[in-house]
C-alpha cells in the first residue's frame, strides 16, 4: 500500500508539473490572420488527438532538414513564416511525393504549373522533387497570389485551385473574401476544408510545446540544406563515380541532387550540380579535368532492324545524347557500327527488334511497389518498347501499384 501511494504522489507530481509547463507557455499568433471559424476549430480538435500529434511529430521530425533553408527563403521573400508549415498538408514535407493527379514534391507542383518558374521535367530529371528549386517556386508563386488578391487566405485557396478559378467565383458570387465563397457553397470540398486545415495545423506547430509536441526546431538542426555550392555543367556525371572521386557518400550526392531519375547529370542539357562546400574545390578539378571520365557507358553492335530510336527508349536515354556521344550528324545507323550508349539503368542489352505478333499477350501482372516497365520487361524476356505499346502506355510512364498489365503466358 506504501508504495502504491508512492507511485501515485509521483504520478501526481508529474501531471502537476506538465500542466504548469504548458500554463506557463503563452499562445503565439501565427503571421496569417485566423479567424474564429467553425471548420478551424473542428480541425484543431481533429489534430490535436494523440495520433494525430504523433503524425505531426513526425512529419516535423522528417522536415527539420529542409526547414532552415525555407524560412530563410521566406524571409527572404518577405513572405509570411507559417507557411513553412503548407508542405504538411500538400506532401507530409516528402520531396518525393506523387498525388493521384500527377502533382509532385515537397509543395506538389504539377507539370502544366511549372514553366514561370524555370522548373523542368525531362528524361532525366524532375526538378519539381528539388526542395530548394520548388521552395522558391512556391513561395514566389504564394507572393504572386497575395499581390493579386492582397488576401492571404485567397492566396492559399489559388494556390490549391488555381488563381483564375478562384478570380471567377469571387466575380460570379461578388466577394472577395474566402470564408464567404465556402459558406456559398462556391468552393470545391477540398479547397474549402483546405485554408481551415492549414491554419489549424499552423497554429498548433507554431505552438507546439504548449500543445505537447516535440520535434526539433530549426534553430538547432544541423543546417545540411544550407550547406552547398552550385556549379553550373553541361555534360553527364554519375554521382556514383563522382562519390568516390571526391571521396564522399554517393547518398550525400543524392541528397543535394535529388531531382535526377538515375543518379547521372543531363549530358545535352545545363544542370546545377550540388555539393557539400567542403567537397566543391575537389569537384571543380574533376570536371575541369576531360581526361576522368565521370559516366560509365555499355557499348553496342547494331544489328539488322535496330534503329536509335528503338535503342534510346530501351536505354532511357534521348537519342540526340546517343547521337552526340558517338559525333553522329544524323540518325542513319550501320549492321556492324559500334555505338557508347549512356549506362543509366540496368535494363539488360537491347536484343534487337522483334514483331509485335510474334509474343502473345494473354497474361496479367499486377504491378507491385518498386516495379517499372524495365524490370517486369526482363522478367518476362520482352522488349520493353513492346511491353509499353501493349499496354498503350509509354515507355517513361510510371507504373501505379495494383495496376494490371498484360504479359505473355511464361512457360
Amino acid at each position: 500500500m506504501k508504495r502504491f501511494f508512492q507511485y501515485s504522489a509521483t504520478l501526481l507530481l508529474l501531471f502537476s508539473q506538465i500542466l504548469f509547463a504548458s500554463e506557463s507557455l503563452e499562445l503565439k499568433a501565427i503571421d496569417i490572420d485566423v479567424p474564429e471559424e467553425e471548420l478551424i476549430s473542428y480541425y484543431k480538435n481533429q489534430y490535436l488527438s494523440d495520433s494525430a500529434k504523433r503524425w505531426l511529430e513526425e512529419i516535423m521530425t522528417n522536415a527539420a532538414e529542409y526547414r532552415p533553408f525555407i524560412l530563410q527563403e521566406l524571409k527572404e521573400q518577405d513572405a509570411p513564416l507559417c507557411l513553412q508549415y503548407l508542405p504538411v498538408i500538400e506532401s507530409n514535407y516528402k520531396i518525393t511525393a506523387l498525388s493521384k493527379s500527377g502533382a509532385s514534391g515537397l509543395w506538389q507542383f504539377m507539370k502544366n504549373s511549372i514553366a514561370p518558374f524555370n522548373i523542368r521535367v525531362n528524361e532525366w530529371m524532375d526538378e519539381r522533387r528539388d526542395p530548394w528549386l520548388s521552395t522558391r517556386a512556391a513561395i514566389q508563386k504564394l507572393k504572386e497570389n497575395y499581390s493579386y488578391f492582397q488576401d492571404w487566405h485567397l492566396a492559399l485557396a489559388a494556390y490549391n485551385a488555381g488563381l483564375g478559378g478562384i478570380s471567377r467565383l469571387m466575380q460570379s458570387y461578388k466577394t472577395n473574401n474566402y470564408w464567404d465563397l465556402a459558406k456559398k457553397g462556391a468552393l470545391s470540398t477540398e479547397t474549402k476544408h483546405y485554408v481551415p486545415k492549414f491554419l489549424a495545423i499552423a497554429e498548433i506547430l507554431e505552438n507546439h510545446e504548449y500543445y505537447g509536441l516535440n520535434f526539433p526546431s530549426p534553430e538547432v538542426t544541423e543546417h545540411k540544406s544550407l550547406d552547398f555550392v552550385e556549379i553550373p555543367i553541361k555534360k553527364a556525371v554519375s554521382l556514383q563515380i563522382l562519390a568516390e572521386k571526391i571521396e564522399v557518400s554517393e547518398k550525400e550526392l543524392i541528397y543535394y541532387n535529388p531531382s535526377l531519375y538515375y543518379g547521372i547529370s543531363p549530358m545535352d542539357t545545363s544542370y546545377r550540380l550540388r555539393v557539400s562546400q567542403d567537397s566543391a574545390e575537389k569537384t571543380l578539378a574533376l570536371l575541369n579535368d576531360e581526361s576522368l571520365p565521370l559516366i560509365q557507358y555499355s557499348m553496342y553492335k547494331i544489328k539488322s532492324g535496330d534503329t536509335l530510336y528503338a535503342l534510346a527508349l530501351h536505354y532511357g536515354v534521348s537519342v540526340d545524347s546517343i547521337q552526340k556521344l558517338n559525333s553522329l550528324k544524323t540518325s542513319k545507323i550501320i549492321i556492324g557500327q559500334n555505338l557508347l550508349i549512356p549506362s543509366i539503368k540496368n535494363v539488360g542489352e537491347y536484343a534487337g527488334s522483334k514483331p509485335a505478333e510474334a509474343i502473345a499477350y494473354d497474361g496479367s501482372y499486377v504491378v507491385k511497389k518498386g516495379d517499372t516497365l524495365w524490370s517486369i520487361s526482363l522478367a518476362y524476356n520482352v522488349q520493353v518498347e513492346q511491353l509499353a505499346e501493349e499496354n498503350n502506355m509509354l515507355v517513361s510512364d510510371i507504373l501505379r501499384e495494383g495496376f494490371i498489365l498484360k504479359v505473355p503466358i511464361r512457360n
